[in-house]
């Protein structure tokens, strides 16, 4: 997976449907696998009111408090179809305490919640930090839920077996587990850094998808001396981006045929287990110069570095003949029309990774957790039956169930003709009549709480259409690009997305992290559009990323990855 991102037309939120794609420390707990205690770890009669296993979880109906957003498409959580259900299902009556639906409402909330002391049994969709589980899970108010998933979650545990990175990536410095995630497994999304090409032009001017660096600075100057639009005009801007939008920034794909480039995650690189800087490497030097010849012959759009994400879109929305050859974005509704009835996003193709001077040819890549959604607290009398919840959660019938409606009414079991996004036989599919995206809905939680949408639920679960050309066959179109150009581009030793750090490591990256990110960031426009000489700037932009604190910036990561990857 769909940051953190799109378009604002219909398909935005379809796309947001499926696809989606700082911490702090202290002591180690002396037992580690989250013991119960008397501060609520354990119901205080030992869970004998909730059956262990089958359903009801709860012999007699029980109330849970549970911190939830409020989200604009969901009519009331107390009345929608799926919270009925789950209640009938599992005898626990749910209390939302509900909070608007804005992140920056919604935490803020949650952390006056905490520090008051007035905090819920469970947080559904909490929506917590490495730093807040650290924190609260130390202090007691978020329970270690170790013991709980071993004894009564085998869904969330079967997770862990599946998600290699899972369990590492949600499990805190003191061996502890306080909070489960929703997992989105946006197969696409994990190579989201792509670049599409205008394959009408490539055709009219007889050439093919580029392979190397090379061939990609060839088919830039075809694009914009060659009037490959036909009009007559020398209006076409040969590539083009912008720094706001999902994977449109001009650099990640053309860097990675240099050295492995992720600005997301820091700009690191791994070789056996050792972290390094991609931004201080020969091949990080060769792929700006590289860019600034591009930029030199105007074969990068000037206002690529600056412009929003609605003038890329306008840009790509020419009116009568396309003008835009080259664009990088997560998927085409970044810069083109989405809608039902749009046409021109047929003519762009991603193009495979390309390969550099010295033979490189990586793809970024983005795969991880974020911050997890469900937490139990000390509060809570029934924890037993708390983490048995979260496991239906993470049950097929749950996702499906908690995300798309009731069978019959907002989904069906597929034909024998039905297909995944795989091309192969799917096991349901949405009914048309399913309400459109932005209505007000009262079927379902609309992605809402924990869930378990692994690559192999989201690839072979829902029919998609095998045409991959039209909106219903948008996932497949997805799919494919990325199963056929951009899977094993990535590099084969990755620092991971997720990781905890202590409360003094934390401190010191809140203040490295935004020097350096801008120090690199300007220094790239600077060598890119010429402001800064190779031969005369280089050493002296070396020299200023070691005194912006990049040493010490990987010594603090690499010493998380130690303690949890080297154990």
């Amino acid at each position: 997976m769909v940051n953190k991102r799109t378009r604002k037309t219909w398909l935005s939120a379809v796309l947001i449907l499926f696809i989606t794609l700082a911490v702090v420390g202290c002591t180690s707990n002396d037992d580690p696998q989250g013991s119960a205690s008397p501060t609520g770890a354990a119901s205080s009669d030992g869970g004998k009111d909730v059956n262990a296993t089958g359903f009801p979880i709860a012999k007699n109906k029980i109330t849970m408090s549970a911190f939830a957003p409020q989200s604009a498409n969901i009519a009331d959580l107390n009345t929608n179809w799926f919270t009925k259900y789950l209640e009938g299902k599992t005898n626990i009556h749910l209390n939302w305490q509900l909070v608007p639906g804005e992140t920056a409402a919604l935490n803020e909330k949650k952390q006056l919640l905490l520090a008051s002391g007035d905090y819920p049994d469970i947080f559904m969709q909490g929506n917590l930090t490495k730093e807040e589980q650290l924190l609260y899970g130390q202090q007691g108010v978020l329970l270690p839920l170790n013991k709980l998933i071993d004894q009564y979650a085998p869904n969330i545990k079967k997770a862990f077996t599946d998600i290699p990175y899972l369990q590492k990536a949600i499990t805190a410095p003191d061996g502890n587990i306080y909070a489960i995630p929703s997992v989105n497994e946006c197969y696409h999304c994990q190579f989201s850094a792509k670049m599409w090409v205008n394959s009408k032009w490539l055709q009219k001017l007889g050439l093919s998808a580029p392979k190397t660096t090379d061939d990609f600075y060839n088919m830039l100057t075809a694009f914009k001396e060659k009037d490959p639009n036909g009009n007559g005009k020398a209006d076409e801007i040969a590539f083009t981006g912008s720094p706001t939008g999902w994977h449109t920034d001009i650099e990640t794909f053309v860097m990675n045929s240099f050295v492995y480039f992720n600005a997301d995650n820091n700009y690191f690189m791994m070789n056996g287990g050792k972290l390094a800087t991609s931004v201080d490497q020969p091949g990080f030097k060769k792929g700006l110069q590289f860019l600034n010849k591009l930029y030199t012959e105007g074969l990068i759009d000037k206002e690529a570095f600056t412009q929003k994400s609605d003038a890329l879109s306008q840009k790509g929305n020419s009116p009568n003949v396309a003008i835009a050859g080259a664009i990088p974005a997560g998927w085409f509704g970044e810069f083109t029309d989405a809608s039902p009835t749009a046409t021109r996003h047929k003519d762009y193709d991603p193009i495979a990774p390309l390969k550099g001077p010295d033979g490189e040819s990586f793809a970024a890549h983005y795969i991880g957790i974020g911050n997890s959604v469900f937490a139990v607290t000390n509060k809570n009398k029934n924890p037993e039956a708390a983490i048995r919840l979260a496991d239906y959660l993470y049950s097929d019938e749950g996702t499906t169930l908690s995300n798309f409606g009731e069978e019959g009414r907002n989904w069906v079991k597929a034909d024998a003709n039905d297909k995944n996004t795989r091309g192969t036989a799917a096991k349901f599919k949405v009914k048309e009549t399913t309400y459109g995206v932005g209505q007000v809905q009262n079927d379902h939680w609309n992605q809402m709480g924990p869930g378990l949408r692994s690559s192999e639920y989201r690839e072979t679960a829902y029919a998609a259409s095998q045409d991959i050309y039209t909106m219903d066959g948008l996932e497949t179109r997805l799919y494919k690009a990325t199963k056929e150009l951009y899977e094993g581009h990535q590099p084969k030793d990755e620092f991971p997305t997720d990781i905890f750090l202590t409360n003094d490591q934390a401190n010191q990256v809140k203040q490295l992290k935004p020097i350096i990110t801008d120090y690199v960031k300007q220094s790239m426009l600077q060598f890119i559009m010429g402001a800064k000489s190779f031969d005369k700037d280089w050493d002296s932009y070396v020299k200023g990323l070691k005194d912006s604190g990049m040493d010490q910036f990987i010594k603090i990561y690499q010493d998380a990855y130690d303690k949890v990857y080297k154990k």
